[in-house]
């Protein structure tokens, strides 16, 4: 992990993930909120990084179809990716 983090950018990501992306449905829910903190880290990282919008969509959808059990949606999916490196360009 980066040596210093961006407590902005790591809760721009957090929030951006729980009210855009979504895939399980849970923004409505307040005790929800944390839902999807553990991914929050190695978005960041992919982010300080620069990574291209292709390798986010693959941790991303890895994480919705083989992890949650999702169908996904790659259009949706796509649009939150660039939605996310829109927000957190650094």
């Amino acid at each position: 992990m980066t040596d210093k983090i961006d407590m902005n950018l790591y809760k721009s990501i957090a929030e951006a993930l729980h009210y855009k992306w979504d895939p399980i449905g849970v923004s409505g829910i307040p005790q929800a909120i944390g839902e999807y903190d553990s991914y929050v880290p190695e978005l960041y990282e992919l982010i300080c990084q620069n990574a291209d919008g292709e390798l986010i969509f693959n941790y991303l959808w890895a994480i919705e179809v083989q992890h949650m059990g999702c169908d996904g949606n790659r259009v949706a999916t796509l649009a939150f990716v660039d939605y996310l490196k829109e927000i957190t360009k650094v």
